[in-house]
């Protein structure tokens, strides 16, 4: 059956409707002053997943003991993305990445502009015309592999004595594993493209998300018997193997189970108008064209087949949907209270 109302919320990325949401400040001179003493955890934070979790918690433990705010200080764009001749493909969409830090615990979450004259400052530069600049910072708490400066060239352990003149402390926390595996945004990636689903979710959290949009494909689907919503979404965002999925699509503010299939069906490559993304939405009817969807994915079922007839297709896509439908239901769930999402 369908995951709990809780379950859906979290995959979704929807806030709890009485949760506190820190505020998303851009980065200013004197931005964060008001917060008075903080404490500071500094990452890109792509997917916000167990590892960046346990990280937050350990300076929201920190800043508690001693009386002060926790800021999350996180950069857009993603600094591989400017420094990387070919950037990481992306966990979480900026406003999902913001959306969980905001809803971590942390009093604010402070947005660094990352540009390249930003990635040639070394430590030194970075904290006093850049973080202190904005605020109040007591300690730095940063993952054990956490680099400043032109090739990395400030560790953990040349920030921590330069602070350590200055009366701050810096802790470099050793990265979180799961099982025989460090707990990373690299690892994540690496078992979406293997179509690993559960262990990236274990990593996460949390079901894997993809958000798009629903577009014209190539309109056979519902000749056929399952209609399908085809799916434009950012090219920036890592998408799991090529296959066929079981699992949970957002529309408006119902949550439906939904056969998922990505990338181009063999027998369909040659049309241009095929979808990369393409979904059927159990139990659900209506037009939702140039609308948003979110797909939550739950298990893979299958690889992409090379079918020799249009009967032999249909006949195992409406197997892969009955599949889902022992496993999810065939009705939908209303999300109260969504927050615009």
């Amino acid at each position: 059956m369908m995951p709990s109302l809780g379950e859906l919320r979290r995959d979704f990325i929807i806030s709890e409707p009485a949760a506190h949401a820190a505020p998303v400040v851009p980065w200013a001179p004197g931005a964060l002053s008001a917060l008075g003493a903080a404490v500071a955890v500094i990452g890109a934070f792509d997917g916000v997943h167990r590892g960046h979790r346990a990280l937050i918690d350990a300076a929201l433990d920190d800043a508690r003991a001693h009386g002060m705010r926790a800021v999350a200080v996180t950069f857009d764009p993603d600094p591989d993305t400017v420094v990387a001749p070919r950037p990481a493909a992306k966990l979480t969409a900026r406003a999902d990445r913001l959306a969980l830090l905001a809803a971590s615990g942390v009093d604010a979450v402070l947005v660094i502009p990352f540009t390249r004259a930003l990635s040639r400052l070394d430590h030194a530069a970075f904290f006093t015309d850049v973080l202190f600049a904005c605020c109040d910072v007591r300690a730095v708490h940063v993952g054990s592999d956490f680099r400043l400066g032109r090739g990395g060239a400030s560790t953990v352990a040349v920030m921590r004595g330069w602070c350590a003149e200055r009366g701050i402390e810096l802790f470099g926390h050793e990265l979180l594993r799961s099982g025989d595996e460090v707990v990373s945004a690299s690892n994540i990636r690496a078992h979406l493209a293997a179509g690993e689903l559960d262990a990236a979710a274990r990593e996460l959290g949390r079901r894997y998300l993809l958000r798009g949009t629903v577009v014209h494909g190539r309109g056979e689907g519902t000749g056929m018997g399952f209609p399908t919503a085809n799916i434009a979404y950012d090219p920036a965002l890592q998408v799991p193997a090529e296959g066929v999925y079981g699992g949970i699509a957002l529309v408006g503010d119902a949550a439906w189970p939904a056969a998922v299939n990505v990338g181009v069906p063999p027998m369909f490559a040659d049309n241009a108008a095929s979808a990369a993304l393409e979904a059927n939405l159990i139990g659900f009817s209506g037009d939702i064209y140039g609308g948003s969807i979110s797909i939550a994915f739950s298990r893979r079922l299958r690889g992409l087949v090379r079918f020799s007839t249009r009967d032999e297709l249909v006949r195992t896509v409406l197997d892969d949907i009955d599949s889902v439908k022992r496993e999810l239901g065939e009705d939908g769930v209303v999300l109260d209270d969504l927050g615009g999402r």
